[in-house]
């Protein structure tokens, strides 16, 4: 799945959080859709090399492409959020392993972004 960064006429400090380290008009690769409870659903976006991935309020994009990467499941919360993405990353803790750089959670995450990169690619149905 990828998605364009289109930023809306707003000042809405909610829908625009973080989204000063985006580039207008650029196409992103969506690397899970995160959809919280009672709020707007947020798509994790690698944005550049030298950062790790970031939560973008999903209004802020156009989707360019809706083919889901076959990696991707559904996983829900008590919350009443839910999650697609690698089954992997939706474990409990694994984020929170990831940002304090555990070795195994950073391939983890490298293996599937590959296979989210890899299935992501345009299409001549793109």
């Amino acid at each position: 799945m990828r998605a364009r960064f289109t930023p809306p006429r707003t000042e809405d400090t909610v829908i625009l959080q973080g989204t000063g380290s985006l580039k207008e008009g650029r196409e992103y690769i969506v690397l899970e859709i995160f959809a919280p409870y009672d709020r707007s659903a947020l798509f994790r976006i690698e944005f550049t090399e030298s950062e790790k991935p970031a939560l973008f309020d999903s209004r802020v994009f156009t989707v360019t492409s809706t083919v889901l990467p076959p990696t991707w499941r559904y996983a829900n919360y008590e919350t009443g959020s839910f999650t697609l993405c690698p089954e992997s990353w939706s474990r409990p803790g694994f984020w929170e392993s990831y940002y304090d750089h555990e070795p195994s959670a950073l391939e983890v995450y490298e293996s599937e972004k590959q296979k989210i990169i890899t299935a992501s690619q345009p299409t001549e149905a793109d």
